[in-house]
């Protein structure tokens, strides 16, 4: 069982590193990539001069994810969460035994569920960044017609991915919400 709490906590690290690599790269070559467009812009005979403001948002877009932990604890702390991101830092390791598990076992579901969230905490965390910057790349997309989803489709997995950041905490209260612990 420690294994496999090992193992959702190193893959939760290596979704950070992901992330991390994926923000700096997309972001400079989409903020290169609209500083380029604009300068061409007039020059294309059917490029961006005909996609509104693409090279603006791709700009925007850009400098997002040059500052994307920011963003993210913005996000967060705005849905109400307490999930701190940086790109810069190691997460120390959640320590589990199987004695805290029986006594969660005998405080009910709730209290079962928010051991399992403790542990689980980097990889949902991680997770739920990459949804959001996933997201974002869906928009950018969309906005240069290079696929279909709709704005709405973006917005709510933006929000989903928000939401996911903070499992730890919404996961609990959804339970006592529902009424299924007290």
């Amino acid at each position: 069982m420690e294994g496999l709490f090992a193992f959702a906590q190193d893959l939760g690290s290596a979704f950070g590193w992901v992330l991390a690599l994926l923000c700096y790269v997309g972001g400079a070559s989409t903020m290169l990539g609209g500083f380029y467009a604009m300068v061409t812009r007039a020059e294309q005979q059917n490029g961006f001069l005909t996609r509104g403001f693409v090279p603006e948002m791709m700009i925007v877009t850009g400098a997002v994810f040059l500052s994307f932990p920011e963003v993210l604890n913005v996000g967060s702390r705005t849905m109400g969460g307490s999930m701190t991101a940086s790109f810069g830092g190691t997460a120390t390791p959640v320590q589990i035994t199987a004695s805290q598990f029986t006594a969660s076992a005998t405080q009910g579901p709730a209290a079962i569920l928010a051991e399992i969230f403790a542990v689980f905490k980097y990889y949902f965390a991680a997770y739920g960044a990459l949804v959001v910057y996933f997201a974002f790349m869906r928009q950018l997309g969309r906005a240069k017609g290079t696929n279909h989803s709709s704005t709405g489709l973006n917005v709510v997995m933006a929000i989903a991915g928000f939401g996911i950041m903070n499992a730890d905490q919404l996961g609990p209260a959804f339970l006592r919400e529902l009424g299924l612990t007290s």
